[in-house]
C-alpha cells in the first residue's frame, strides 16, 4: 500500500510540473485475484448448515475474497506483473508507485490508481489500455483519496 507521504510528494510534484492526475477504480479487483495458498474457512452464519453429530462444515475458497490478507498481496502482483508487462518499472522507494519511459507515475492504493503525467493524450491511452485488461471505473480528476479532500486551482 502507498504511503500518505509518498502521495503528498506526488501531489506537491503535481503541482512544482503542472501535472494532470486522474483517478481509476479496478472495479472486480478481487475477483481477479487467484489464490496461491489453500484456505478453508467457516460458513457464513446465514448458509450454516451441520453434519449429524453437530459438527459445523467449512468451505475451501477457490478465489479470493474481499477481506482475506492474501486478497489485497495476490491482486498486487497480478497488477505488478501487467504494469512490467506495458513497460513500467516498479519505483524502489515504494513499491506502490511504478513509472514509465513517457513520465506517467502510477500510485496504487488497493484498487485505486492514481495516474500522474503532464500530457493529457497519454493518460487517456493508458486508461484505455487497462480496460482493456480490467474493468475499470474513470473517476477523472482527483478529489478524495485516502480521506484527503483534494482542490486544484490552476488560475492561482
Amino acid at each position: 500500500m502507498i504511503r500518505v507521504t509518498i502521495i503528498k510528494m506526488l501531489l506537491a510534484l503535481t503541482i512544482k510540473y503542472d501535472y494532470e492526475v486522474k483517478q481509476m477504480n479496478v472495479i472486480i479487483t478481487f475477483l481477479e485475484a487467484h489464490l496461491k495458498e489453500e484456505i478453508w474457512m467457516q460458513q457464513s452464519s446465514r448458509f450454516e448448515q451441520k453434519e449429524s453429530n453437530e459438527i459445523f462444515l467449512t468451505c475451501h475458497l477457490n478465489k479470493a475474497l474481499y477481506e482475506l490478507k492474501q486478497t489485497s498481496w495476490e491482486w498486487y502482483e497480478i497488477l505488478k506483473v501487467y504494469l512490467i508487462f506495458i513497460n513500467y518499472q516498479r519505483i524502489e522507494i515504494d513499491h506502490s508507485m511504478f513509472i514509465h519511459d513517457n513520465d506517467i507515475i502510477i500510485a496504487i492504493y488497493v484498487n485505486d490508481l492514481l495516474i500522474l503525467e503532464s500530457n493529457i493524450f497519454n493518460i487517456e491511452a493508458l486508461k484505455l489500455q487497462f480496460a482493456e485488461r480490467f474493468q475499470m471505473k474513470d473517476l477523472d480528476s482527483i478529489k478524495w483519496y485516502l480521506e484527503m479532500h483534494i482542490t486544484r486551482d490552476r488560475a492561482e
